[in-house]
């Protein structure tokens, strides 16, 4: 067992890296994958993470909390896109969705992570001299840098899982931000993420 999870922890660094340089064909291998502790060691990277801003910054509600409300979201997401697919592909596998939506985590989990040590280093308020707006020009060239890669690792992730067209598979993105935008606000509302994990 111990072997094993060895074993998955370094196919997930392995992937991680594949991902930045290579992410078509790595996203591709990663839709047939069947290792489920891969799965856990991602979430339990999540997991940490929570731990970590819950010690950082005050929370209203404990990282544990969060991190369940954050799983229910992942498998909101997966449910959605799964079911349209299925919709009109029989053969979509439910587990292929899972391993694709989870890899596509790692740009959200850097940033995150980024922004939390960063809140560390250099605290708000931030100055308005000329090192501080070349750290802001960085810091929103750096931002763009994970939400461009964000968004090709969700579009290869519903591509491979969904085995549907460009513009089908863009159709179901609008559809899905139709509904999760308001919900996003609404766990805004209840100060459970200010920007949602996913």
């Amino acid at each position: 067992m111990a072997t094993d999870f060895i074993t998955s922890l370094v196919l997930v660094i392995r992937n991680f890296i594949l991902l930045i340089f290579s992410p078509y064909k790595t996203m591709r291998k990663i839709s047939v994958e069947k290792d489920y502790y891969q799965l856990i060691i991602i979430a339990c990277l999540v997991f940490l993470y929570f731990k970590f801003i819950y010690f950082l910054r005050d929370q209203p509600y404990p990282a544990t909390l969060i991190f369940i409300i954050f799983i229910f979201n992942f498998f909101l997401t997966v449910f959605f896109f799964y079911f349209l697919s299925k919709i009109t592909d029989k053969k979509v596998e439910w587990k292929s969705f899972v391993f694709t939506f989870s890899y596509s985590l790692f740009p959200t989990l850097i940033w995150f992570l980024s922004t939390s040590f960063l809140y560390i280093v250099l605290p708000p308020p931030r100055t308005f001299t000329l090192l501080g707006k070349a750290f802001s020009i960085f810091f929103i060239v750096y931002s763009l840098s994970l939400l461009i890669w964000k968004l090709i690792l969700e579009y290869l992730a519903v591509r491979f899982s969904s085995k549907q067209s460009f513009f089908r598979i863009v159709y179901m993105i609008i559809l899905y931000l139709i509904w999760f935008l308001p919900y996003s606000i609404l766990l805004y509302q209840l100060k459970l993420f200010r920007i949602p994990f996913i």
